[in-house]
């Protein structure tokens, strides 16, 4: 395929009106023996320039380039010829027409038209009525032509570059093959970094988990030997009263009548405390106990997890049908911590039993 014109030739505005006023001069031409035929073929291709002046200016880019200019010009200075020079102007000007209009035949793909076969059936006819000159340019459209311009076409950069397309072609098969072989190579190696990221990320949600109830159990345990320390320090309070009401007997022993009064009254004071410190200490050592309950199970919890992935992967392989394969472990491991608060005094059973010891002292 031709390579389209840079700038339009038989399009341009000054051209086309160029065409169309020699056009109409061919018209009226008188009709004479001798070039009446040619003027007939020479209008017909005006006028085929005139109505198809796209195609010529696509597929004529080599005569344009050769004799366009010389063209124009002998079509623009028709009217001025004298009228004894017309027939050889006319004869002349169809040669130069006929040029463009075999070019037109050679590179445009599709069949010439009627009108293309009727003007190179006239030549054919009629070679021997033009001039020796007219002859030769009419022999170089028919033959010497088309071997230049298809010269021209398989010079031009766009087909010298198709020529590589062999080339091209396997070069980039080759490249496609070593772009599939590492393809496949990075899929295999992504795929293993995948399988590991698995594993990682399933290793480190556990040891997360795991982390968590690592730091839950010793916030428990710091909270146990809160609870055993304050436990031992009730027991040592709660012993204290009744220790110093003894000693102060024992140091006034003689004199322990006269001071019996005293006894008397501070006896229901030191009473009240003992039931306080007594319920207090039966709250802090309950609480002792149930953290130590919830440590324990923090224990179990944090050794199920060690075992935990192994263990679903047997589970998904045993019981592949059983969807609560896991239902024991969820259980246990995600279950809330058991508190044990049973046996534990709440605050207003302790106020009911000071209450009752009260009225009971006060009723003797």
């Amino acid at each position: 395929m031709s390579t389209p014109s840079r700038t339009p030739f038989f399009a341009a505005t000054e051209n086309l009106e160029a065409l169309r006023l020699f056009s109409r001069t061919l018209r009226n031409f008188p009709a004479e023996s001798d070039s009446t035929a040619v003027t007939k073929s020479l209008l017909q291709i005006i006028e085929l320039m005139i109505s198809h002046a796209a195609q010529f200016d696509e597929y004529c880019p080599a005569n344009i380039e050769w004799i366009g200019a010389h063209f124009m010009s002998a079509v623009r200075e028709f009217p001025d010829v004298a009228a004894d020079k017309r027939s050889a102007a006319i004869a002349s000007d169809f040669t130069f027409a006929f040029r463009f209009l075999s070019e037109l035949e050679f590179t445009q793909p599709t069949t010439p038209s009627f009108e293309i076969q009727r003007i190179g059936n006239f030549i054919d006819e009629n070679l021997q009525n033009f001039s020796q000159n007219d002859q030769q340019q009419i022999a170089f459209s028919r033959y010497q032509m088309p071997v230049q311009v298809a010269k021209r076409l398989l010079n031009d950069p766009a087909i010298a570059e198709f020529r590589k397309f062999s080339e091209t072609v396997k070069a980039a098969t080759t490249l496609k093959a070593d772009w599939d072989a590492e393809l496949d190579r990075r899929q295999k190696h992504v795929d293993s970094i995948k399988e590991g990221l698995k594993d990682a990320t399933s290793s480190y949600n556990f040891v997360g988990l795991v982390d968590g109830f690592r730091h839950l159990a010793a916030a428990k345990k710091t909270e146990r030997q809160v609870a055993f320390w304050s436990a031992i320090a009730l027991g040592l309070v709660m012993v204290a009263p009744p220790a110093g009401q003894i000693a102060y007997v024992l140091a006034h022993i003689d004199t322990i009548n006269l001071k019996k009064g005293v006894l008397l009254y501070t006896l229901p004071t030191i009473l009240a405390i003992e039931v306080i410190l007594i319920y207090l200490f039966r709250v802090v050592l309950a609480h002792f106990r149930s953290v130590k309950a919830q440590d324990l199970q923090l224990d179990l919890r944090i050794a199920l997890c060690q075992f935990v992935q192994s263990y679903a992967e047997y589970a998904a392989q045993v019981k592949k049908d059983d969807p609560n394969a896991l239902a024991r472990f969820e259980a246990v491991v995600f279950s809330s911590l058991v508190a044990e608060s049973e046996g534990i005094p709440s605050t207003f059973d302790g106020v009911e039993h000071l209450t009752n010891l009260i009225k009971s002292i006060r009723g003797t």
